[in-house]
């Protein structure tokens, strides 16, 4: 009959040596938090603080500008040397050269904005300028619906092409063009009802050829058109009384 194992003697439980090991990190914690508690060699440290100000090119603590910090490093402090540089007294913002001018003593000077196709191109046969009936129905249709009722400026731009423009119509291209482009504009404002205040009429002949049109050689109907362009400018941008009331005439 085998022997009976004698009965395991009672040892330390588990959980003591668990928490064991997080008292010894606990204790090292607290030592790492005296030691840095105190700044051993504060010149050091503050060489550190200065360098990092000067490589930031400023100073001052969070939530706070400090105007009279020392911002050497800085863009600001580049400025009156940029200054002596360009040969001027105070800043290079300022310009040497006096104002053209002018009838008023201020001046509002009105940015060209981007402008945006409305609808597709209006092409023409060789050397005509009337509408045909399907160029009236995308007019009426298509393109004023969406400059109805609107204060953007619109560009009728009108295009001409080659010699069979030339000799289809006796006019120069720079005329054909402009006569495309009233067309337009006269079937907007008497058709469409249209006002003819947002419409300026362009006449770029044949210096914008349009993309891959000079590959059709003197067959290049994509050049005998009208694009109609809306720009971000309103009519109020361009004319203090646009609808000639009286209003704001200067006499």
């Amino acid at each position: 009959m085998p022997k009976r194992k004698p009965p395991s003697q009672p040892g330390v439980p588990e959980w003591v040596l668990t928490y064991g090991d997080m008292m010894s990190l606990l204790l090292c914690f607290f030592i790492l938090l005296a030691a840095f508690s105190e700044l051993k060699q504060p010149r050091e440290y503050q060489r550190v603080l200065d360098a990092i100000k000067e490589a930031l090119g400023s100073s001052g603590g969070i939530g706070m500008a400090n105007l009279n910090a020392d911002v050497r490093n800085s863009i600001i402090a580049q400025v009156p040397e940029l200054a002596k540089r360009e040969g001027q007294k105070r800043s290079t913002d300022q310009t040497p050269l006096p104002n053209i001018s002018g009838r008023h003593p201020q001046a509002q000077v009105l940015h060209q904005s981007d402008r945006v196709a409305i609808g597709s191109a209006l092409e023409f046969e060789p050397g005509a300028y009337q509408l045909t009936l399907a160029m009236q129905q995308k007019l009426k249709f298509e393109i004023a619906p969406l400059i109805r009722d609107k204060r953007y400026i619109v560009h009728i731009t009108g295009h001409a092409w080659s010699q069979a423009d030339r000799a289809g119509s006796g006019l120069s291209l720079a005329e054909l063009s402009f006569r495309r482009a009233e067309a337009v504009l006269d079937y907007l404002t008497q058709e469409c009802q249209i006002s003819p205040q947002i419409l300026r009429i362009l006449a770029a002949s044949d210096q914008e050829p349009a993309p891959g049109g000079l590959d059709l050689g003197d067959v290049g109907v994509s050049n005998r058109r009208v694009q109609l362009y809306q720009t971000g400018m309103t009519v109020d941008q361009m004319h203090p009384d646009p609808e000639f009331t009286g209003r704001n005439s200067g006499g």
